[in-house]
């Protein structure tokens, strides 16, 4: 069965604040769309008068049971903010925080006038001169007509007003701009679990990972560095930088450490060859099949409180 959205969930980073050490790795605590507050908190009256600027990341995960993966994915903002605040996106790493973000933030912006299907430029209010470069990928939605253009020089910023030049031609109408967003894309690429740098420390050990590659799930992988250390030439235990030790096997069984519903990851006995000797290691990293995503929202001073705002993010993927 392939990828559907109920496969697709988001959980929180392993820390939510106002301090520099924000974000970092995923933790287990998911993130429920719908809900008040379910990822940024309320803003205090008194952060609305001195004006407030807050971070906080997220991770989309690929939960299907069946490995499928999901590809080419993209994101972006949805809905613009309807109270006088507004969010910018980025894409985050598995384990940064807060304090080291850099480079150029996604966000989104009402079409300035309307275009025909053969425009070439655009005109795109936005809250903040920020949020659209050169090369970044373009959506546009009036609610009837969609279209993705590419940006294809400097923007030409007056105020929080850009003139975006694309490459090629919008190819659609959009005659009621002020119903029209334009987002900044942002290019996740695959969420699917992953494994590599297989390294074998033995004088006549071996293990043929070509053939008999790790394999890795959607469900139990989580993103760490493995080590399995031989206690003789068939035992070994096995225990990740992170997670720390998942237990102990034998060369001559299939090692699938449970995690969960699902396992962290298995090993073929049948790679296995050579003699193993006590003390001998094999070390590996495994990547979740999860990405993360940072959040900005910009709260100016003296901005007005708003009950009903909400983040809204736009998706589109495959599944194979």
């Amino acid at each position: 069965m392939s990828i559907s959205v109920n496969d697709i969930r988001f959980y929180k980073a392993a820390v939510n604040s106002d301090a520099a050490g924000n974000g970092g790795r995923i933790s287990a605590t998911r993130i429920t769309t719908n809900v008040l507050n379910n990822l940024f908190p309320n803003i205090s009256s008194a952060e609305r008068t001195v004006g407030v600027t807050r971070y906080r990341k997220a991770f989309v995960r690929n939960y299907n049971a069946g490995d499928f993966e999901f590809q080419n994915v993209k994101t972006w903002i949805d809905v613009k903010s309807t109270a006088e605040d507004h969010f910018q996106i980025k894409a985050g790493t598995d384990i940064d925080v807060q304090s080291g973000l850099s480079g150029n933030w996604y966000g989104v912006g009402i079409l300035n006038a309307a275009i025909g299907s053969g425009e070439t430029e655009l005109v795109v209010d936005y809250d903040t001169n920020s949020g659209v470069v050169n090369g970044m990928t373009l959506y546009l939605d009036d609610g009837t007509n969609t279209a993705e253009v590419l940006v294809d020089a400097a923007v030409s910023w007056g105020g929080n007003q850009a003139t975006i030049s694309i490459s090629g031609e919008v190819g659609v109408v959009f005659d009621t701009p002020g119903d029209c967003i334009v987002s900044s894309v942002l290019d996740l690429g695959d969420v699917v679990a992953s494994s590599d740098s297989w390294v074998e420390a033995s004088s006549s050990g071996t293990y043929d990972e070509t053939t008999y590659p790790v394999t890795i799930y959607n469900v139990g992988t989580v993103t760490d560095s493995w080590t399995i250390t031989f206690s003789n030439s068939n035992s070994f235990s096995c225990a990740g930088s992170n997670t720390g030790s998942i237990g102990s096997g034998e060369i001559t069984s299939d090692f699938s450490p449970a995690n969960g519903s699902s396992y962290y990851f298995s090993v073929d006995s049948d790679g296995w060859g050579g003699t193993w000797a006590a003390g001998e290691t094999v070390t590996f990293n495994t990547v979740h099949a999860g990405k993360s995503i940072w959040f900005k929202e910009v709260v100016p001073a003296g901005a007005g409180s708003y009950a009903s705002n909400v983040l809204t993010l736009g998706w589109t993927g495959e599944s194979a």
